[in-house]
C-alpha cells in the first residue's frame, strides 16, 4: 500500500509515486517544472479593460440556483486554521475593493491562491487553469494574492494570472465564463500587507502557504497541497483546487442532512481528547436491551482534526476503524467500520458512517469495549483531536437487524487464499425474514506488476450453494487517473501530501470504505442450514497479489 514506484500500464494511468508530495514551503518540484514550462500558456496582456475582467460583483443568487441554505455572517476577529474567519477588504485589479462581510452569500467558500517565489509557486501560476474553470463548483470563490513585497511586481502577477485565466475562459461558452468571471478575483494588494484576517492569516503562516481558504461555515482551512503526481512527479496545478470546493459542499451538506435526522441518543466513544496513540480501546455505556430494541439506525460519528504542519500530521493511507471487542482481552473482535487515513493533510475531517446492519451485535445493550484503529501501532504517533460517538436513533425502517455472524476474512492475495476459505454454515434465527451479504472490502499493496491488489480489478464472490454468485469487483474504480479526487464530493480531504487523487480497489485515502449490502433472502432458506462459499478471483482467474481486508457478514433481519 505505501508506495507504487514503476508503471503498471494494464491498472494505472500514470506513473503512480506515492508518499508525501513536496507542494507548498517544505520542498521544490523540480523535476515537473521543465514539463510545466513546456504546456503551460503565456502570460500575454489582455486587451479588455480590467473593469470587464474582475467585476468583483456579487455572484448572483448562486445559493438559491444551487438550492443551498443561507448561513449567518459572523462577526470574529479570527484568522487561525479553525478559526471563524474576521472580516476583510482586498484591492483588485478592477479598482474596487471587495469585502468579505459585504458580499458573503452564506453558501460559499473562498479559496485564495497565493505565489511565492518557490519552485512549487512557480509550476502552480504557471500551469493551465482548465481544469479549475471546468470542475470547481458554482459556490466558490477564488482570490489570487502574491508573496511578493513590491506592489508593482504583485500587480504584474496576478495580471499575469488573469491572462491565464482567461485563456480559459475563451474555450467554454460565454454564459459560463462570464459566471466564473464573476466570482474570480485579482489581488493588487501583496498578501502579507493586507488588512483583516486574510492578511492576518498569512502573517501568522510559519513560511509559506501557496493555499489557503474560507469554508462554508466561514471557517479557515489549510487547503494542503496542491501537486498531482504526473510522470515527472509530483507538480502542483490549479486544477487541484477545483476539489477544494466540493470537499466544503460535502461537509455542508453532512451538517444539514444530521440536522434533519431524528435527534439521536449518542453514547459516547471519545469526547474532545487530544491523542498520539494510534490504537484505543475504549468502554461504551449503550441503553439497555429493552432500549436497543426500539432502534433501527446505527451511525458512528467520527471527527479527527490534526493542528499541525502536513509534515507532523504523519500519516500515509493506512487502514483504520472501529472494531467491537468480542472478550474482555478485546483479542477477537468485529469490524464495524472503516476508514483509510489521508496522506499528512492538516485540517478537519469528519465522517458520518452507517453501521445499521451491526445493531445485531449490540441487542444486548450494557457496557461494552470498542476497540478505535487510527492507524498501525508503529506508525509515528501524531497528535490529533478526536471526536468519536454512536448515534442511535428511528429512522423508520422496516426491519431490524437481529443476528450477525462473521463469515470470512481476508488475508495475503496469493496462490494459498481461497484454499483458507472454508464454507460458512448458518441458520437463520426464528422469526428472520430478510437476510444480507454486508461486506467490508478493500485491496491493499502490490507484489506484482499489475498492481494488485491495491490498483487492479479483483473479484469477490459468494454462492449460496445451488444459486448464482454474488460479486464484488472494481471495475471503473481501481486506477482510475482522478478516481478519489472527484470523490471529494463524498467526503475525500482534498489537499493531502501524497498520491491520493487515482482510484483504489474499494477505497481511497481519506474516506471511509462503504459497505457492500447484497439481498440474499431468495437464496436462503430461513429455516435450516445454509452453506455459503467465498472464492476471490483476478481476471477470472487465481488470486494475484497484495493484500485483501476483509470482513464478510451474514445478517438477519426482521
Amino acid at each position: 500500500m505505501r508506495c507504487l514506484r514503476v508503471l503498471f500500464a494494464l491498472c494505472v494511468p500514470l506513473s503512480v509515486a506515492c508518499g508525501g508530495s513536496s507542494s507548498g514551503s517544505d520542498a521544490a518540484v523540480d523535476a515537473g517544472d521543465a514539463a510545466v514550462d513546456s504546456a503551460s500558456p503565456d502570460a500575454a496582456d489582455d486587451s479588455a479593460t480590467d473593469a470587464a475582467l474582475d467585476t468583483g460583483a456579487p455572484t448572483g443568487d448562486v445559493c438559491d440556483a444551487m438550492g443551498l441554505p443561507r448561513a449567518e455572517f459572523l462577526a470574529s476577529t479570527g484568522s487561525g486554521f479553525g478559526d471563524v474567519a474576521g472580516d476583510f477588504t482586498v484591492d483588485t485589479l478592477s479598482g474596487d475593493p471587495w469585502t468579505l462581510s459585504e458580499h458573503f452569500s452564506g453558501c460559499e467558500s473562498y479559496v485564495f491562491l497565493n505565489y511565492a517565489a518557490v519552485p512549487d509557486g512557480d509550476a502552480l501560476w504557471r500551469s493551465f487553469a482548465d481544469g479549475l474553470v471546468e470542475n470547481s463548483p458554482q459556490n466558490v470563490q477564488f482570490f489570487f494574492t502574491s508573496y511578493e513585497s513590491d506592489a508593482a511586481a504583485a500587480r504584474a502577477r496576478v495580471e499575469a494570472m488573469r491572462a491565464n485565466i482567461e485563456d480559459s475562459l475563451s474555450r467554454i461558452d460565454d454564459a459560463a465564463a462570464e459566471a466564473f468571471r464573476a466570482r474570480v478575483h485579482y489581488v493588487t494588494t501583496p498578501l502579507l500587507e493586507l488588512v483583516g484576517s486574510v492578511g492576518d492569516r498569512a502573517r501568522a503562516q510559519p513560511g509559506i502557504a501557496l493555499a489557503f481558504a474560507i469554508a462554508r461555515d466561514q471557517r479557515f482551512d489549510p487547503v494542503g497541497s496542491l501537486a498531482q503526481v504526473t510522470s515527472v512527479g509530483f507538480v502542483s496545478r490549479l486544477a487541484m483546487a477545483a476539489y477544494v470546493g466540493h470537499y466544503y459542499n460535502y461537509r455542508a451538506a453532512l451538517r444539514e442532512r444530521l440536522a434533519a435526522e431524528p435527534t439521536p441518543t449518542l453514547v459516547p466513544v471519545i469526547s474532545a481528547e487530544t491523542l498520539s496513540e494510534r490504537v484505543v480501546d475504549r468502554p461504551i455505556a449503550l441503553p439497555d436491551a429493552a432500549a436497543m430494541a426500539g432502534f433501527d439506525t446505527l451511525e458512528l460519528d467520527v471527527q479527527l482534526t490534526c493542528h499541525s504542519g502536513a509534515r507532523d500530521c504523519s500519516e500515509w493511507d493506512r487502514i483504520a476503524g472501529i472494531e467491537l471487542c468480542m472478550n474482555d482481552a478485546c483479542d477477537d473482535r468485529r469490524e464495524l467500520v472503516r476508514w483509510i487515513t489521508p496522506y499528512s493533510r492538516p485540517g478537519r475531517r469528519r465522517w458520518v458512517i452507517d453501521a445499521t446492519p451491526f445493531l445485531g451485535l449490540l441487542a444486548d445493550g450494557g457496557a461494552r469495549t470498542l476497540r478505535v484503529v487510527m492507524g498501525p501501532s508503529w506508525e509515528r504517533a501524531t497528535e490529533r483531536e478526536v471526536n468519536i460517538s454512536m448515534r442511535l436513533f428511528v429512522a423508520g425502517a422496516a426491519e431490524t437487524s437481529i443476528d450477525v455472524q462473521r463469515a470470512f476474512t481476508g488475508g495475503a492475495f496469493d496462490a494459498s487464499y481461497n484454499a483458507s476459505q472454508a464454507p460458512f454454515h448458518f441458520t437463520p434465527p426464528a422469526g428472520t425474514t430478510r437476510v444480507e451479504l454486508v461486506i467490508l472490502v478493500s485491496g491493499h499493496g502490490q507484489t506484482d506488476g499489475d498492481g494488485c491488489a491495491e490498483w487492479c480489478n479483483h473479484e469477490h464472490e459468494f454462492t449460496i450453494t445451488g444459486k448464482p454468485p454474488h460479486r464484488v469487483s472494481f471495475e471503473g474504480e481501481a486506477g482510475v487517473a482522478m478516481g478519489c479526487a472527484d470523490k471529494s464530493r463524498e467526503g475525500v480531504i482534498p489537499g493531502q501530501y501524497g498520491n491520493w487523487a487515482p482510484g483504489r480497489a474499494g477505497w481511497c485515502p481519506g474516506l471511509p470504505v462503504a459497505a457492500r449490502r447484497i439481498d440474499i433472502t431468495s437464496d436462503v432458506d430461513l429455516t435450516a442450514d445454509n452453506e455459503l462459499t467465498y472464492r476471490g478471483r483476478f481476471a477470472g482467474g487465481e488470486p494475484r497479489g497484495g493484500n485483501i481486508d476483509l470482513s464478510a457478514y451474514v445478517v438477519s433481519y426482521r
